[in-house]
């Protein structure tokens, strides 16, 4: 028997099979257009992309036996933290417990040891998305974390990563579950992660060129330092604009506190802090003249309040592309690294440090806005903080290091955003 073709098909039905073709090539592009995309889904937490809510109902328990009271919660760079007491204290009962969290569908676990540091929590970059359940294993027994009040976390974005980023939320809410018809006992602490692309406005590093600082407290600017010839206001400004254009072949979003001839302050709602806090930047990268006279080498200073582990893995870095940095070592902690210092405090309560760049960068856990000097900052008091570091590039008191800096300039610059990159584990876009 000989095939239909197109043609021997009767003109009425050829219409129709014509007419039936142009309707799903128009439903299909209309399903292709309108469906969700990257930027529709940019809100969404982990909670709405589940389909079969029917998982949760089986894998979520509504009341444990065992539970165990967190009262506080930061976050700083990408490590959330939480803690039994409010105190923030290097002596929090969750200090060295094993942290666990359990993913609800799949049920894979996921340990965690906090340390003392701000930076030593959960690293948030590395969770895979899904919902989580969080426990912690207190005295080799597993018991459900829950806060003492209702917690809704504003949803954070990771660090820039091949254009990716995680969205991160954490709740605690008996009525967390509600809309899925579950009904929890307590306000247990659960954690969303999502991947998404980034949104616009949100910076990865934030860099902070030292100088012309104005002083709020007596009204007037201060100039910063000089060393021979080179002003602090200016070269700063010149060596961040270098490590910017570094770090941005990284694929990270980088932008300065401020512009060549400006001036802000560290307190207040126009201030270089609150440049990071406004664009939910993740690191916080002062840089300046040395401010000690006895240094010869370029170092840097970290919150107390840290582990200091993102500046000794820069120095690292800088070490292993040739750039020597100074041997001084901090009094309160020895580090594996030269160059690195750990900022002091300025009163006897050992909670408020000297520098405001890390002081007040570091939002809740580093106590930003606390201070006398700076209560303008008090709206960032609970922020999420910024992972400070101070680099001092060169002594303006030492002739040495002016000519290692003059001669290593775009080498540091390099070696430092290297450095950087190391720790956010990101790579050269088109590198493998």
């Amino acid at each position: 028997m000989a095939k239909k073709t197109f043609h021997s098909i009767s003109p009425v039905r050829r219409s129709i099979l014509l007419v039936t073709t142009i309707a799903l090539i128009v439903i299909s592009i209309f399903l292709y257009v309108t469906r969700p995309t990257d930027v529709d889904r940019i809100n969404e937490t982990y909670l709405d992309t589940i389909q079969d809510t029917s998982i949760l109902k089986n894998n979520i328990k509504t009341h444990f036996n065992q539970n165990y009271q967190v009262k506080t919660y930061t976050m700083y760079g990408e490590s959330l933290k939480l803690y039994h007491d409010t105190a923030l204290n290097k002596t929090d009962a969750l200090m060295g417990a094993n942290l666990v969290l359990v993913n609800v569908e799949t049920q894979e676990e996921i340990n965690y040891t906090f340390g003392s540091g701000a930076d030593e929590g959960i690293k948030t970059n590395q969770l895979d998305p899904g919902l989580y359940e969080v426990y912690v294993y207190d005295h080799f027994e597993k018991k459900r974390v829950y806060f003492n009040k209702k917690v809704h976390m504003e949803p954070f974005e990771t660090v820039r990563r091949k254009h990716r980023v995680k969205h991160i939320s954490m709740d605690a809410d008996t009525d967390y579950l509600k809309d899925q018809d579950i009904h929890l006992k307590k306000n247990y602490a659960f954690i969303s992660v999502t991947e998404n692309i980034p949104k616009a406005d949100t910076v990865d590093v934030m860099i902070d060129p030292c100088g012309d600082i104005y002083d709020t407290e007596n009204n007037q600017v201060a100039d910063g330092l000089t060393a021979g010839n080179l002003t602090e206001q200016a070269e700063a400004y010149d060596f961040a604009t270098k490590v910017k254009a570094e770090l941005e072949k990284y694929g990270l979003n980088v932008q300065l506190t401020r512009k060549k001839e400006g001036t802000p302050s560290y307190s207040g709602r126009s201030g270089r802090v609150a440049k990071g806090y406004e664009h939910k930047a993740k690191i916080f990268l002062s840089v300046g003249f040395s401010q000690y006279d006895t240094t010869e080498k370029p170092f840097m200073m970290v919150s107390p309040h840290t582990s200091g582990v993102l500046a000794d893995n820069i120095s690292y870095i800088m070490q292993k592309n040739g750039i020597k940095m100074d041997d001084t070592q901090s009094s309160a902690r020895q580090l594996h690294e030269d160059g690195v210092l750990f900022d002091g405090y300025n009163d006897e309560n050992d909670k408020y440090e000297v520098w405001p760049q890390l002081r007040e960068s570091g939002g809740k856990a580093t106590y930003a806005g606390r201070t006398t000097s700076s209560k303008e900052n008090q709206r960032y008091k609970d922020s999420p903080g910024m992972y400070g570091v101070y680099f001092q590039f060169l002594n303006g008191d030492d002739t040495s290091s002016i000519q290692y800096y003059q001669k290593n300039k775009t080498k540091i610059a390099k070696a430092l955003a290297k450095g950087v990159a190391y720790y956010l584990d990101v790579k050269k876009e088109g590198s493998n």
